[in-house]
């Protein structure tokens, strides 16, 4: 008797599937493997941005995804970059941040690492 590996792909071939395709399909993780929740601890830090208007909004928007040094590590960019790089956070990644606060957030990153 074949094997059960031997006989799909005796069947595939009969469709017209290659063997190829099967045996990559064939090593594709299980639904089961692939629906697994993932435990993930982010660093804890006690530093906030500096003070300035806007610094409230980076303290509790950028701060649920990064720590302050890390954006303030940042090379320098202008307004329509960081605003780009804010509006990209939102749209690409979720960041809850609501739209009429971008203009804000913008300007604020740029007063403390910014390119003028």
């Amino acid at each position: 008797m074949k094997s059960p590996n031997a006989l799909i792909l005796i069947l595939l071939a009969t469709v017209g599937i290659s063997a190829a395709f099967a045996e990559t399909a064939q090593k594709a993780p299980s639904a089961a493997a692939l629906n697994r929740t993932v435990s993930v601890t982010l660093p804890d830090s006690e530093r906030v941005f500096p003070p300035g208007a806007g610094a409230e909004i980076a303290n509790s928007q950028c701060m649920i995804c990064h720590s302050a040094g890390m954006v303030t590590r940042q090379p320098p960019l202008s307004f329509g970059e960081w605003k780009a790089e804010i509006n990209k956070m939102r749209t690409a990644y979720g960041a809850p941040l609501p739209a009429e606060q971008v203009e804000e957030l913008a300007t604020y990153l740029t007063a403390i690492k910014g390119k003028q």
